[in-house]
Order: C-alpha cells, then sequence, then structure tokens
C-alpha cells in the first residue's frame, strides 16, 4: 500500500527591485512572473507570496504582482546605505517562516 505523497509547501519572498533592474538590465521587453509561479508550481504549493520593493520607483509592475497574488511590501529607497533594505526585510521574514509550520 503507497503512502500519501508528500506535499512540498514554499514561502516565495522576492527582492523584487533587483528583478526590475535586471529585467531592464538584459532589455527584456517585459517581465512575466506568471511564467516563473508556473515553474515553482511544479515543485510544490506556494503558500506565502511576498515582494519586497520601493513601488513608488516600480510602478508599472505593480498590478501584474497583485495580480498574481503577492503581498507588496513597500521598502523605501535609501541613498545613503548603499544596501539595498529589501534584503533586511526578507532575512527577518526567512526567519519566520524557517520555523516548521504546519499549514
Amino acid at each position: 500500500m503507497a503512502g500519501q505523497p508528500e506535499i512540498t509547501n514554499m514561502a516565495l519572498f522576492c527582492d523584487f527591485e533587483n528583478i526590475a533592474l535586471g529585467v531592464r538590465d538584459a532589455k527584456y521587453a517585459q517581465f512575466d512572473i506568471k511564467k516563473v509561479l508556473e515553474r515553482l508550481l511544479l515543485k510544490g504549493s506556494i503558500v506565502v507570496k511576498k515582494a519586497y520593493c520601493d513601488w513608488d520607483r516600480y510602478k508599472e509592475f505593480k498590478a501584474t504582482m497583485h495580480e498574481a497574488a503577492f503581498e507588496l511590501i513597500e521598502i523605501p529607497h535609501v541613498r545613503q546605505s548603499g544596501k539595498n533594505s529589501a534584503i533586511s526585510a526578507w532575512l527577518s521574514m526567512r526567519w519566520i517562516f524557517a520555523i516548521p509550520n504546519p499549514m
């Protein structure tokens, strides 16, 4: 008798500012988050989707990310730090979801 197949739950934390910069630098016509999600869904269920960015600077991506059911986390751009503050926010969320969570 075969056991139940293992279900893999994933949390997706997206430093969207780096994605937007990469899309621009690579001169892609557009970025399609749906293709990324389709690929990830082959691996399991996505139970959390959060995207970190200064959304005032990347307004053209907001509607697409909302349609894909991402929670958009506002990370204001800070020039003097030299480091993307989305990374700090992402790391703190990573620790929260690293704790086993029976969803």
